[in-house]
């Protein structure tokens, strides 16, 4: 194994260790319970384009099957083919925890073997212990809670 597949092993297993540590499970549901949203991209390893498709349509299937809590999920692939930008909405704090600890820590260390993550852009009022779960994974995570604009009906 070499050092950089490692440091992503490492890493999803110390994303559920934070949670797992932390209790953040029974301690977020006394966080706000507003919705969550998650976008990040995936950029493929050369030769891996189609790999990298067909698991996260797999991962897909899991989630939908498997998450309750995960109330959208939309992936695209870019025009050139070699990045995947994924759209995830989840219930509340406790969703984006159980995923993160069932579903994201059993295929990160896969997908890391067939792409690049990042970055991660999380949108909404997300838990300190799972900030920090996400922060320690090196991937690019971006927070905002606040955000401005319009929608046109």
């Amino acid at each position: 194994m070499n050092t950089q597949t490692f440091k992503k092993i490492a890493a999803s297993t110390l994303l559920a260790g934070v949670v797992a540590i932390t209790g953040a499970t029974s301690s977020l549901a006394e966080s706000q319970t507003s919705e969550i949203e998650l976008t990040y991209v995936w950029t493929a390893k050369a030769g891996m384009e189609t790999q990298l498709i067909q698991t996260y349509n797999a991962v897909g299937d899991v989630l939908e099957a498997g998450e309750p809590g995960l109330l959208k999920y939309e992936i695209s692939v870019s025009e050139k083919g070699d990045q995947i930008i994924i759209y995830e909405r989840f219930e509340d704090n406790e969703a984006l925890a159980f995923h993160l600890q069932g579903t994201a820590a059993k295929y990160f260390p896969q997908i890391s073997q067939i792409a690049t993550p990042g970055p991660f852009i999380f949108r909404g009022d997300v838990a300190e212990e799972l900030k920090g779960a996400a922060y320690g994974m090196n991937m690019g995570a971006i927070f905002s809670t606040e955000w401005n604009g319009f929608e046109r009906k």
